[in-house]
């Protein structure tokens, strides 16, 4: 109490006698330096809010600007890591609103903000925010800054595995002059780490990422680091304890921040744990977690509560989880590891962060769902499958469900200003990406670019910040566990089965769910199976390559039938498949629910004959479907292409059919432009495009034509589309790079990601008349059914049934190439009726017209 007392009284004193607002800001910093500590920081905090009402001048925003980096500093070094982030972020803002050039932002802040949100899994930010400051310190000529700029790119992209990246930067600041020695060895260090992990193929190295080091012992450190890793790669692990031991005597010292001393605590214990010396594991770990939680007892795990957003605490727990005997306490590691990476996870403020979250954590899920198997085999508990379920859905297209849910916040509350700003926001932040992309890199457009980069960061800033606020409101989670009970009852609904895959590295496991039935199986993953899948989607490649050998075909399309289990759902008519991994590019109703030595394509026992498919990415995306209302309303997008070499042949043959089938408004030939068709979707109920599309690659994305440019995918994210259908008549619209735990970056994501709930997409590039006749049966069908989801299955059928399309042109290549995905509505059931209805009213009228008319001629005579 009486430090409290004197605190104040030097903070009331300095303030009172400063001759102005600067001096005061310049004394409560001094006063806060020499008195670091929980009471000195809420005093500090208490006079920020008084300074803040107040800044007029650049002197004062300059001093202002300095008190909140040294705050953030010291938040970091306590291990407050959100906060510092926070108090960075607005420093900068300050900074760039009020144009206070004078500061060195780049060394004070915007570089330790960088490492912040590498080391918080911002990986998207830290990348933008790196790349920023390196253009600053271009601009200023700064070579330090460049070489800082330089060692923190390249040690970002070793943590994402990207080590051609680290090789082409790391080459880029070597080249720097003025480089100092200890720099070249850092660069050289970083170099040769991620050769190691080339060579080893591990994906991750338990080292600390700052190599904050004195003059002392430099050559040693580095040569000890290298000597550990490699000791590590080779297995040899008391070579490795060695080493690291010396490295902890060389670079722990009173200034070294309790991160960095938990991570060295880690090593051990991860060493430990490799030479099977488990106790001295377990005591490495509860010393790790006694550091981050000072108010720590062990010997049981912290509980949540007491965790903040720090990754070496998915490290603890992921091990902690590695080191136990019985399955449940396993669980409960992995459970706080998960809800670490859920604090993590709120710092994202874009999709691409979250992607990056789901694929590191997919394996952790999979070690889950295996515990869970076992348990069920041993058991037969049915709360194992449920569980299991819910770990595998915890991550699968979570960006894509992290967007779906804001949207669907707006539409509960529409009213909600914070709402409807944060998706403001979200579209500004995706233009900019969109056009940062688009960018060439040369010297007339570097203004732009280094504009476009800050308008990117200052808005991912004015993101966080609005969501904190709504997230104190929403909450976070946005992956809402399954509840298999909701799930039953829409199933029975929609007299559905439904059938989701986990696609592990060890294992492909597979949840059926019926109204009233739950199973789970697992399919162990070696060669044959990687082989069966990855055969069976190389028959879509060409047209000839099924032709070629039928009966080879035949012969897989049940072999993989058998091998994914789809015997055990053949009792139902409606199935929703969620797949994952190389599934998502298998055409399942082509697959053969009986063998067959039959060539004739009409005659095979294909899904198609039997089933109805829809197709979702997670089950929540198939729980929150809504019923497909059809709407006789259709615009048609043609560009036919025609005086080019890609002119596509059959797409106006295309668009007859279905100008004959439904009522349709065309934009065909030149009038099919981006710009036109944008402008003009969302009058309709149903948008078509046949043009050419494009799967895309690691470095382009997916793409689709029209007349006079591309829409790219990043585009559509941008996007707000409220088509009730959306038909996408063109290559490879639902295939494209596929993302661990995301799923396949396509098109047809990218649709749905911008508001589109049912659509028709295609798995294979395709360009023949066959798509002109499915495309007519299915608009055909679906005035008269009002059912996508019936549509879809019956213009197949139509197809495979008709006498005058030749036994050639019935392969599973012409006609399995567009899937479902979207509400499984039912078929109309007035069709039948009405006609009947119509039939008898038709003759009771001819009855009585009948009547009438042999009544007069009787009158006549």
């Amino acid at each position: 109490m009486k430090n409290r007392l004197i605190l104040v009284f030097f903070l009331i004193f300095g303030t009172c006698f400063a001759q102005d607002l600067e001096d005061a800001i310049y004394n409560a910093t001094e006063i806060f330096h020499n008195h670091k500590n929980a009471e000195g920081l809420a005093e500090l905090n208490t006079q920020i809010t008084t300074f803040e009402s107040q800044l007029s001048t650049a002197d004062e925003y300059y001093a202002f600007i300095n008190l909140l980096v040294n705050k953030a500093y010291y938040l970091n070094t306590i291990n407050q890591q959100t906060k510092a982030i926070s108090n960075y972020e607005k420093a900068h803002q300050l900074y760039t609103k009020h144009n206070i050039t004078s500061y060195d932002i780049v060394e004070y802040c915007l570089i330790p903000l960088g490492i912040l949100y590498h080391k918080t899994n911002a990986y998207v930010k830290a990348e933008h925010l790196i790349k920023y400051y390196l253009q600053l310190s271009e601009k200023q000529n700064n070579k330090q800054q460049q070489i800082s700029g330089y060692i923190n790119l390249a040690k970002l992209y070793q943590s994402l595995s990207k080590h051609q990246q680290v090789f082409t930067i790391v080459a880029k600041g070597l080249q720097i002059e003025g480089l100092k020695k200890q720099q070249e060895r850092n660069l050289k260090y970083i170099k040769r780490k991620s050769e190691l992990l080339l060579e080893s193929n591990q994906k991750r190295l338990f080292l600390e990422n700052d190599l904050i080091i004195s003059d002392f012992n430099k050559q040693s450190i580095e040569t000890l680091q290298l000597n550990y890793e490699t000791a590590l790669k080779n297995e040899d692990y008391d070579i490795a304890y060695s080493n690291l031991n010396r490295l902890k005597r060389l670079k722990i010292n009173k200034l070294t921040t309790a991160r960095s001393r938990a991570k060295f605590s880690f090593q051990e214990a991860q060493l430990h744990f490799k030479r099977e010396k488990n106790e001295k594991a377990i005591a490495a770990l509860q010393n790790c977690l006694a550091i981050l939680i000072p108010n720590f007892k062990g010997p049981d795990l912290p509980k949540a509560k007491n965790l903040y957003p720090e990754n070496t605490f998915i490290d603890i727990f992921d091990l902690w989880a590695a080191l136990q005997t019985e399955p449940e306490k396993k669980l409960q590691s992995y459970d706080l590891s998960f809800y670490v990476t859920q604090l993590l996870n709120e710092e994202h403020t874009n999709q691409e962060s979250y992607i990056l979250s789901a694929s590191v954590n997919k394996s952790r899920s999979e070690k889950c769902i295996a515990l869970l198997y076992d348990m069920y085999q041993v058991k037969g508990n049915v709360d194992y499958i449920k569980r299991a379920l819910n770990y595998a859905e915890l991550n699968k297209a979570l960006a894509l469900k992290w967007y779906s849910s804001k949207k669907s916040r707006l539409e509960k509350h529409p009213n909600d200003s914070l709402l409807i700003k944060e998706q403001k926001l979200l579209k500004q932040q995706q233009q900019f990406s969109n056009r940062l992309l688009s960018r060439p890199i040369n010297n007339t457009q570097r203004i732009e670019r280094d504009s476009l980069r800050l308008q990117l960061i200052t808005t991912s800033t004015d993101l966080k910040r609005l969501q904190d606020s709504i997230n104190q409101t929403y909450g976070t989670n946005y992956s809402e566990a399954i509840t298999t009970d909701v799930l039953k009852s829409k199933l029975e609904s929609d007299q559905a089965c439904l059938v989701n895959y986990f696609y592990g590295e060890y294992g492909l496991y597979q949840f059926v769910l019926s109204p009233k039935h739950l199973s789970f199986t697992r399919i162990s993953i070696d060669d044959s199976v990687q082989n069966s899948i990855s055969n069976f989607i190389d028959y879509f490649e060409t047209a000839s390559a099924i032709n070629n050998d039928i009966s080879k075909f035949t012969e897989d399309a049940f072999q993989l039938y058998e091998l994914l289990k789809l015997k055990d759902v053949s009792n139902y008519k409606n199935i929703v498949i969620i797949a994952d991994g190389l599934l998502n590019f298998i055409p399942f109703e082509s697959l053969l629910t009986a063998p067959t030595t039959t060539s004739k394509y009409a005659e095979m026992p294909f899904m198609v004959k039997t089933h109805r498919l829809a197709y979702h990415s997670s089950v929540s995306f198939y729980n929150s479907t809504q019923p497909y209302q059809f709407n006789e309303s259709v615009l048609g997008v043609f560009p036919v292409f025609e005086d080019r070499n890609l002119k596509l042949t059959y797409s106006i043959d295309e668009a007859e059919q279905i100008d004959k089938a439904v009522k349709t408004q065309f934009l065909m030939y030149n009038s099919a432009t981006k710009s036109d068709v944008l402008e003009q979707a969302n009058d309709y109920s149903i948008l078509h495009l046949s043009t050419h599309a494009n799967s895309g690659n690691f470095t382009t994305p997916a793409n689709i034509d029209f007349i006079d440019s591309k829409l790219q995918l990043q585009e559509l994210y941008s996007l707000d589309l409220t088509q009730d259908l959306v038909v996408l008549s063109a290559c490879e619209t639902g295939v494209g790079v596929l993302q661990k735990s995301e799923g396949s970056m396509n098109l047809a994501r990218g649709f749905k990601y911008a508001g589109v709930s049912n659509m028709v997409v295609s798995l294979w590039k395709i360009n023949d008349r066959s798509t002109a006749q499915i495309m007519s049966n299915f608009y055909s069908d679906l005035k008269q059914t009002a059912s996508a989801f019936s549509a879809n299955q019956s213009s197949k059928l139509t197809y495979l049934e008709a006498e005058d399309i030749s036994n050639i042109k019935k392969s599973p290549y012409y006609w399995s190439a567009f899937v479902y995905s979207g509400d499984l509505t039912a078929v109309k059931p007035s069709s039948g009726i009405n006609i009947l209805a119509f039939s008898i009213l038709g003759l009771i009228i001819a009855m009585i017209l009948g009547l009438l008319i042999y009544k007069r001629q009787l009158w006549k005579r």
